[in-house]
């Protein structure tokens, strides 16, 4: 039997770190090692799989930028055109949802695409990186995994990138999808899919990376936490900074400070979603004079994966607030 050709991507992160002694866990290190050392620490994966290693980057992911995006879709764009029948990206979990939903919207490949990491630095006792990597070169080659759209695979799990979220600062199975569940699992050698994302991804999305795109020609959007005792100082910096996209952490199912609704009432062009900080279940439609002042609720996105589907919103289609309200509700 042929075995599947697999690119690992590497990215840096946790899985290419190192502490100074098998028991830190926090404060250790990126390494100068790239991803092709950490693959050929693992002979198991020629095993399973022909390798090809890519080093795109090497960074922690709470460094990771629009830039940095652009150039791992671009790579993975032209690699597709090849005969490589998947793909793993090794990246840092702090962003790895973030990067993953970018690269969900933006791919045009049908091919696997899987993201893993660690937990662990590699020095630690019980790493897990080794057996994360070994079960995502599986998953990427293994047909079931076709058409499913980026997917996340930790701790023996299966994610879509659209709905999986960090959850935990340290523990090995922080990975989880609060609204929709995992949509599979990985056992020994066995793959089992449970469900399948319902939303457009991939060739299925309206949104794609040019080759001549470069992060400047992105609108500014931020995100900013509401909590109690707010003022409107931060949202009215952002304003006057010309942000074109803010999306609002707010309490409960989106509920907007009273304080910043006269400086939304008085915004021009700038798009506002509200989210939830909550971590789990949808904000709705919400308030009468919340829709009339064209606030957009992001459905179960997290105000993180908010902030990536408004920027890419509005560099398609501008500051067409009723277009990239139906956006909100497809995607």
């Amino acid at each position: 039997m042929t075995k599947p050709k697999i690119a690992v991507i590497g990215t840096g992160g946790t899985i290419v770190s190192s502490g100074s002694t098998a028991t830190q866990m926090t404060g250790y290190s990126i390494t100068d090692a790239d991803i092709h050392t950490i693959v050929t620490a693992l002979p198991e994966l020629n095993d399973i799989a022909e390798i090809a290693t890519f080093s795109v980057f090497n960074i922690g992911s709470s460094n990771i930028n629009l830039s940095n995006w652009l150039k791992l879709v671009r790579l993975i764009n032209k690699l597709s055109e090849d005969d490589y029948d998947g793909f793993v990206v090794t990246h840092g979990t702090d962003t790895m949802e973030e990067t993953a939903f970018f690269a969900n919207l933006t791919l045009k490949t049908d091919k696997p695409v899987v993201f893993t990491g660690s937990m662990k630095p590699a020095s630690a006792l019980s790493a897990d990186g080794p057996l994360n990597l070994l079960n995502a070169v599986r998953l990427a080659g293994s047909p079931k995994a076709q058409g499913k759209g980026v997917l996340v695979a930790l701790n023996g799990a299966i994610h879509g990138a659209r709905d999986v979220v960090k959850t935990n600062s340290v523990a090995v199975e922080t990975f989880k999808s609060p609204n929709s569940g995992p949509l599979g699992y990985i056992i020994g050698d066995q793959i089992e899919f449970l469900t399948e994302s319902a939303k457009p991804h991939t060739l299925q999305s309206c949104f794609e990376v040019d080759e001549t795109d470069t992060a400047d020609k992105y609108p500014k959007v931020c995100a900013l936490l509401c909590c109690a005792d707010q003022n409107s100082d931060f949202l009215e910096a952002a304003i006057d900074k010309d942000y074109h996209g803010i999306v609002l952490s707010c309490t409960g199912n989106g509920s907007v400070p009273l304080v910043f609704e006269p400086v939304l009432q008085k915004a021009r062009n700038v798009i506002c979603v509200r989210s939830s900080r909550t971590g789990s279940g949808p904000v709705t439609e919400g308030m009468t004079r919340w829709q009339v002042n064209g606030i957009i609720p992001s459905g179960t996105l997290n105000p993180q994966k908010a902030r990536i589907l408004l920027q890419l919103s509005l560099k398609k289609f501008g500051l067409d607030q009723e277009k990239i309200k139906e956006i909100f509700k497809t995607y």
